[in-house]
């Protein structure tokens, strides 16, 4: 039955071929999407895990929802909203949790434009991140400069502000960045502050880093408040990195958020951001590739309908001789099949070598984009590829019952006679 099966599908090479298009197609489409979805989420935290330690947690003290507002805010929920500033009470409290192994502050100091000493045209993202970390740490990548340490009246700038000024890494440190404050009217003074680049790092979380002291010192003169400690006690650190132990991740995050009522971003939280979004944009294209392969189950049902036109007689020979209609039947299955294996395979060799050609210039783009730490983006999955496979075969034998039913049913006398 499989011999005839085979020389039914040989006796109409082309005819086999251009149906096997229609599967090769929804093959490819569907390949793409399962694999592209993939090595996106895979590109995406891998990003992620080469500037964050899986032992890091980003702590603040609002709520946090990836993507934006999640839903339409509620007076009702700001007024009974119970913010907890994070001062050094609150500090002390998360260094008594078990499993914690450092704590550094984070200030975001924003609201200023920033120029380039001798450059008129300001640099367009001007929120300057402070924190209390050496360029060494894992935040930073490839720092080039003499003093890791921030000094008072020192700023670390990206390569994207080198960039952006047209200058090497070597040519602007040494140089002045200066932040002004826009003055709205005449009787208000604007404030201005000058620092020195110290050194240059590759990395696509900030533009600008400065020492936490003098941004702590910064945010209390612009806020009006007396001194330093009046604004940790009114406002509070902006963010805390806490560090800590193998192993210890989930029960520090788990007393931050349950015992001290604090938001906390961690290595889980996108994890679960990302496998949330991939696998509703995975399902959302696959729905739409599925079009495809209706498309190619129609084609399959033409082709083999023809078939059974063309091989009447001959399965009226087959019945006579003794072929029940349930060999009949199989036969007919297993040229649907063949044909939609024939389609399956030819979709996983196109598209794997499209993503040997395509790899390259991906890698490129993303690089383009920040995404520094991806060196391949294309991954062949040999499991799926199998099920994908399976899955052609399967479309295949379905579009194949209607016409293998027809032909099982054929009385022999009449298709003896059919001419």
């Amino acid at each position: 039955m499989f011999k005839y099966a085979v020389s039914l599908i040989s006796r109409r090479k082309l005819r086999t071929f251009l149906t096997s298009l229609g599967i090769m197609i929804a093959v490819m489409l569907m390949t793409f999407i399962l694999f592209g979805m993939t090595d996106l989420q895979d590109a995406v935290l891998t990003q992620f895990n080469s500037v964050f330690k899986p032992t890091d947690l980003y702590v603040s003290n609002s709520s946090f929802a990836m993507g934006g507002v999640s839903s339409a805010p509620r007076k009702e929920d700001v007024k009974n909203e119970k913010k907890v500033v994070i001062d050094d009470n609150v500090v002390e409290s998360i260094k008594s949790i078990e499993g914690i192994e450092e704590i550094h502050r984070i200030f975001a100091v924003a609201g200023f434009d920033v120029y380039l000493q001798g450059d008129d045209i300001p640099y367009p993202r001007s929120l300057i991140q402070a924190v209390d970390l050496s360029a060494d740490n894992e935040l930073f990548v490839n720092f080039t400069g003499d003093d890791p340490v921030l000094k008072e009246n020192g700023i670390f700038v990206s390569n994207y502000v080198t960039s952006f000024f047209e200058l090497s890494a070597d040519e602007i440190i040494g140089k002045n960045i200066v932040l002004k404050s826009p003055q709205s009217n005449a009787n208000t003074t604007a404030q201005e502050y000058t620092f020195v680049i110290q050194g240059v790092v590759e990395t696509d979380n900030s533009a600008f880093w400065i020492n936490s002291d003098r941004a702590l010192e910064i945010l209390a003169q612009r806020s009006g408040f007396k001194n330093k400690e009046e604004y940790i006690k009114t406002v509070g650190y902006s963010q805390l990195l806490v560090s800590t132990q193998d192993g210890k991740t989930s029960q520090v995050e788990d007393a931050l958020v349950n015992d001290l009522g604090l938001t906390v971003i961690s290595t889980k939280t996108i994890v679960d951001f990302v496998s949330t979004l991939t696998a509703g944009l995975t399902i959302a294209l696959i729905i739409f590739g599925s079009i495809s392969a209706i498309v190619a189950s129609i084609g399959i049902i033409n082709t083999m309908i023809m078939s059974i036109y063309e091989q009447t007689k001959e399965i009226g020979i087959i019945k006579a001789i003794g072929a029940s209609d349930f060999q009949v039947l199989i036969i007919f299955l297993i040229q649907a099949g063949l044909i939609g294996l024939i389609g399956g395979l030819l979709g996983l060799s196109i598209t794997y070598l499209l993503m040997e050609v395509a790899d390259p210039y991906v890698v490129k783009l993303l690089s383009d984009q920040g995404f520094t730490a991806v060196t391949t983006f294309f991954h062949f999955q040999p499991l799926n590829a199998l099920y994908i496979t399976l899955s052609s075969i399967l479309i295949g034998i379905i579009a194949g019952i209607y016409p293998a039913m027809k032909a099982a049913k054929l009385d022999p006398v009449n298709a003896l006679r059919y001419e």
